[in-house]
């Protein structure tokens, strides 16, 4: 998608450049504005491949040239999934990664749906054409043929294309590569030879030209960009050049204009325009049939075809600003894009963890949510030494530090493990009561709700505890405080556990430290669960030795 955007928002700038140019040219002829127009749309296809070759160049934000306006030329979608806050923080949050997600994918099948339905629109007026020509009689004699051998001669076509006789009264088009062919009318034969030498001077300066080869590719480029107004528009007016500069072919052969725009109206009143319905050239459309008879009775006009000159020489300004547009991205200390994907410890995704890029020295903060495949995606990031961090329900955060962006794009997988568990208890010196037996609950037929697999990853199923033993405050011992590190295994029994320190860092009373180790390895718990799968899992143990009071 953002390829998408990207390569759309460069293709509008060239076609803004060549429709402009068009304007610019209106005093030479049809012909040089259909050939800037044709190689516009040449360059503008090309725009894509060229991105990846083109020299790379950079620009920096300045006064009138801000960071947000470089972003919607290089990285759209930067600029949409960033918010700034004024304030005390200037803290930037980004929507919810699996919204973001959704929202694109969704865009990016409606693109793909108007590029099929365009493309397939196209598809449907080739082979409407093919079945045309299979139905159509082949005229090899008589002033068709006779003519459309002066006519090629004269326009130093190798051969003359294949004239078709077709059985409907209103269809005259023109179309075809190698072998191009003409399409004529049923009652074509009986037209008066003034006529057909208008018609074939204007079909043929279309093959001589190549005009439906271009026109064709520029209905592609125009069913890909099919949501750009300023390509439909350069397409339209590249059909209309096209069919003036074959009009002003025709007025070069020695036909005077106004018996040309006579015959040209009358075609239009006889023949339908194939415009909407066949991909192919032909002589009377009525949506710019006005215009060419005004041009046509114009007698100041420039009707000269495009030279080689002026043709390379639009070519080469064209083609240079292309790479120019193609090679333009953000300067490389501007923006970065952070990604990754998240995982539990058995390479499942994790959809919906919180996944945070903070910056203490810029005061900004960007928060975004996995999506349902575990991914997650910042963009237009500046650049800067980050906090990465990664949080979960039940599982221990994750947090990575000196993450530095300097425009390059910077990807960290994270495989998060299970949290561990947190117990605190409290044993008094009590005077009263046998100070030897532990006071033990035990819950043995504690029967847990079943496990259900899931597609994702991260499904915690805790234990719970089914057998609790008491530590002994031990004879003449003071009070304290011993910290311990347990270890639940896989079938729920305490498989290990650990002295660490008192509350204070310092060494724990060995004595205090053994009583309560004592009673925790007699814990019992149901299995913790992760993804229906048993699994070991850490716990620490708070306990407080408290004389009587």
């Amino acid at each position: 998608m953002m390829l998408l955007l990207n390569t759309s928002i460069k293709v509008t700038l060239i076609v803004l450049v060549a429709l402009g140019a068009a304007a610019l040219l209106r005093r030479r002829s049809a012909a040089v504005r259909h050939f800037v127009l044709a190689a516009a749309l040449a360059c503008a296809a090309a725009t894509p491949a060229l991105r990846v070759v083109a020299p790379a160049w950079q620009a920096t934000a300045g006064a009138w040239l801000t960071e947000s306006r470089l972003q919607l030329v290089d990285r759209p979608l930067a600029v949409f999934e960033t918010t700034n806050t004024a304030g005390v923080s200037a803290a930037r949050v980004a929507p919810p990664g699996v919204r973001r997600a959704g929202v694109v994918r969704w865009l990016m099948v409606f693109w793909a749906a108007g590029v099929l339905a365009h493309l397939l629109v196209l598809l449907v007026g080739l082979a409407r054409l093919a079945w045309l020509a299979s139905k159509s009689v082949r005229i090899a004699d008589g002033a068709w043929a006779r003519i459309a051998a002066e006519v090629s001669a004269g326009y130093r076509l190798r051969r003359p294309p294949v004239l078709l006789q077709s059985d409907q009264s209103t269809l005259l088009a023109t179309w075809g590569f190698a072998r191009p062919k003409v399409v004529l009318p049923s009652d074509a034969r009986h037209w008066p030879e003034e006529r057909v030498r208008i018609v074939l001077g204007h079909e043929l300066s279309h093959i001589r030209r190549g005009d439906w080869a271009v026109q064709l590719a520029a209905d592609v480029l125009r069913s890909v960009y099919w949501f750009n107004p300023l390509v439909w528009i350069a397409c339209r007016r590249l059909r209309l050049e096209s069919e003036q500069a074959c009009d002003d072919a025709v007025l070069k052969m020695g036909v005077e204009s106004g018996a040309y725009a006579t015959e040209l109206i009358d075609l239009a009143r006889a023949c339908r325009s194939p415009e909407m319905l066949l991909p192919a050239a032909a002589i009377a459309r009525s949506s710019s049939l006005e215009r060419r008879v005004r041009a046509m009775l114009n007698v100041h006009l420039n009707r000269e075809p495009v030279t080689r000159r002026m043709s390379f020489a639009a070519a080469v300004l064209l083609g240079a600003m292309t790479v120019f547009v193609a090679g333009f991205g953000v300067s490389a200390q501007s923006f970065s894009t952070v990604s990754g994907t998240l995982a539990d410890q058995f390479t499942r995704a994790l959809p919906g963890a919180t996944v945070t890029l903070a910056n203490p020295q810029q005061q900004s903060k960007y928060e975004i949510r996995s999506d349902a495949n575990g991914h997650y995606e910042f963009v237009g990031v500046p650049p800067g030494t980050y906090v990465l961090t990664v949080e979960q329900a039940g599982f221990a955060a994750v947090k990575r530090e000196g993450v530095v962006l300097t425009g390059q794009p910077f990807q960290q997988n994270v495989t998060m493990q299970v949290g561990s568990l947190q117990e605190t208890i409290t044993v008094t010196d009590a005077p009263e009561g046998p100070r030897s037996i532990p006071v033990v609950r035990s819950a043995s037929n504690f029967k847990p709700a079943a496990c259900t697999t899931v597609a994702a990853g991260g499904n915690i199923r805790p234990p719970a505890k089914t057998k609790d033993v008491r530590p002994i405050y031990p004879s003449g011992v003071g009070p304290g405080v011993v910290m311990l590190d347990a270890v639940i295994g896989q079938d729920g029994r305490v498989a290990s556990v650990d002295v660490a320190r008192d509350g204070r860092g310092d060494e724990a009373d060995p004595v205090l430290a053994d009583a309560a180790a004592t009673a925790v390895r007699q814990w019992e718990f149901t299995q913790t669960l992760l993804d229906c799968q048993p699994i070991d899992v850490r716990m620490k143990v708070h306990v407080n030795f408290v004389a009587a009071k």
